[in-house]
């Protein structure tokens, strides 16, 4: 039951309250104190008086059932359609704690705990695509349900259980030429116990269903924590028993191929899945810590692809400056930003753009990300000796008409990717600077010469990706402890944010949008470049020819009500 209700249903749920001091349920005491402790610690009635222990969810549920004349049901007696369940994702099924039971015609019957949440409803409603009906059932009976049905997490946790009581210490081996090598082929085979391929394969298939970029598995002294990356913000996701580090670290680095009997180095490794009918490519990688091997997985879901250039969040005029970039027939044009920011995303965004027919467009990466229709992909392999720069002097070899290099990392890389641009050929990388002009700098840094930076470079631009307002929760407010005049906003601004709701998961936000600056060298610039001027003087030319900076942009996007000021602060470091 709700705390937190449309006016419509407030004076049900007085109602009820009544009713449950008038049938005996509970007592006026034990209703003020719920109250209380549902108003401190922002959950609901019903939730509270579970909580502390003065009515069973049972009670609760068929109480509320017979006072709305709404029907309750016992979900064990339910074998639903798979179909059914694809109505309502099993994110939103978890989130507002409701099971699609079964479908009729056009009515789609519901699972809630509290029929008088209207907006929950409504938005299943709005999910599903049809007109919704609620029975009631108990939190508890619909989170085992949501379990059994998705199959999903509960199966984990009883997985953790079993693997919890059944998994021994290995017994220590004898020291000789032979120990190490039996206590490898011991941790195989336990790794490869179904037990543990199921549980590992729970959570990629789970993070596959949230959208989660990466996974991470880091041993602590007691337990092995399980957190997921959503949105660029890591979240504790599950705790399990410190005993499963090593057998679950050994599945990982057997189904990436790595050394499973060597914990001393760090390894980096490939895995493909298929899950469903979803192709996934997830990067591993190990790094020896204090309580074992920290891994972590990043997943690369081939079912999203890449998106449009017009969907990343560009500007009207910053979208015209990036294709004007890449529609060059010769030059360079670099992608800069931290690790997370986006570029490669970006750069995919614009190899799908160009004009592929006529061209020859080839590719150095690491790793390949996506697969891009009609163009030549290919991986670095260090053990191998394939660096950047190994493969970029082969890719000349291939009469390539654009070239998209990974990353500039050094001096060799960079001057063979120099002498590409000023022999005809368009060559899209990225490096890591702060800002779009900084490129410059960076390049002069490795050591190319200013005369080859001024002939070759094209442009530059500079991304962060910022968390978008959830739609379900977003709210006027104003922004407190800043000097909203330093931000040069118009006087009469709207600032949105998120509330926080189940569909958000409480964060305010769902999804990401760019936030971009584009800089095109021009005349003006290249003489700068050739005079090796500062920063502050490249910049200034830049924004006297029509740059806005990172901070403008995101502004922009406060001002339109996408995102928050705190995000763009945030991104931008700005106070």
């Amino acid at each position: 039951m709700a705390e937190d209700t449309s006016t419509a249903a407030g004076p049900a749920v007085e109602g009820l309250k009544q009713g449950m001091i008038a049938d005996g349920l509970i007592t006026k005491k034990q209703l003020k104190t719920a109250e209380g402790k549902a108003q401190r610690e922002g959950g609901t009635l019903g939730r509270m008086l579970v909580e502390l222990g003065y009515v069973t969810q049972e009670q609760l549920a068929s109480f509320i059932g017979e006072k709305t004349h709404v029907p309750y049901v016992n979900i064990a007696d339910y074998d639903i359609d798979p179909q059914v369940l694809e109505l309502i994702p099993e994110m939103i099924a978890r989130r507002y704690r409701v099971l699609p039971l079964f479908k009729i015609e056009d009515v789609l019957t519901i699972a809630i705990s509290d029929p008088l949440d209207v907006v929950s409803i409504d938005d299943m409603a709005a999910v599903a695509g049809c007109k919704v009906e609620p029975v009631i059932a108990s939190e508890e009976s619909i989170d085992a349900a949501i379990d059994e049905s998705y199959r999903m997490d509960g199966n984990r946790s009883r997985l953790v259980e079993q693997l919890a009581e059944q998994v021994k210490e290995p017994e220590p081996a004898e020291e000789s030429l032979y120990a190490e090598e039996v206590y490898e082929i011991r941790l195989k085979e336990e790794a490869s116990e179904p037990l543990i391929i199921r549980l590992v394969n729970s959570y990629i298939a789970q993070a596959m269903l949230e959208g989660v970029s990466d996974i991470h598995f880091e041993p602590r002294r007691d337990h092995l924590s399980v957190r997921f990356r959503l949105d660029g913000f890591l979240f504790n996701r599950d705790r399990l028993p410190a005993r499963l580090i090593p057998l679950i670290t050994s599945r990982i680095k057997i189904m990436a191929q790595l050394d499973i009997a060597n914990s001393r180095i760090p390894q980096d490794g490939r895995i493909g899945l298929i899950v469903g009918e979803r192709g996934i490519d997830i990067r591993a990688s190990t790094y020896p810590c204090m309580f074992g091997e920290n891994v972590v997985l990043r997943l690369l879901d081939e079912a999203k692809g890449t998106l449009p250039l017009p969907d990343l969040g560009l500007s009207a005029e910053n979208l015209k400056r990036l294709e004007r970039l890449i529609s060059a027939s010769r030059g360079i044009v670099l992608a800069t930003g931290p690790t997370g920011s986006g570029k490669t995303t970006t750069i995919y965004s614009a190899l799908n753009a160009i004009e592929r027919s006529d061209k020859n467009v080839m590719t150095v990466e690491d790793p390949i990300e996506y697969e891009i229709d009609g163009v030549v992909q290919s991986q670095i392999n260090p053990k191998a000796g394939v660096t950047f720069a190994r493969a970029l002097r082969a890719i000349l070899r291939q009469d390539p008409d654009i070239i998209y290099v990974g990353e500039i990392r050094d001096l060799e890389t960079a001057e063979i990717a120099v002498r590409a641009a000023l022999t005809g050929h368009l060559v899209l990388s990225t490096l890591h600077t702060n800002d779009a002009v900084g490129a410059v700098t960076r390049f002069s840094d490795i050591g190319v010469r200013p005369g080859f930076i001024e002939s070759a470079l094209n442009g530059a631009f500079a991304q962060r990706l910022v968390r978008k307002i959830c739609p379900r929760c977003r709210e006027q407010y104003v922004p407190g402890g800043t000097r909203l005049d330093d931000y040069r906003l118009p006087p009469d601004t709207v600032f949105y944010r998120g509330k926080g709701c189940r569909h958000c998961g409480g964060t305010g936000y769902t999804g990401r949008i760019g936030i971009f600056e584009v800089l095109v060298v021009n005349k003006a610039i290249r003489a700068l470049i050739r005079e090796k001027a500062s920063e502050e003087a490249i910049e200034k030319a830049a924004r006297a020819a029509g740059m806005t900076s990172l901070l403008e942009n995101g502004l922009a996007k406060v001002a339109e009500g996408v995102t928050t000021l705190e995000e763009i602060r945030r991104v931008t470091d700005t106070a």
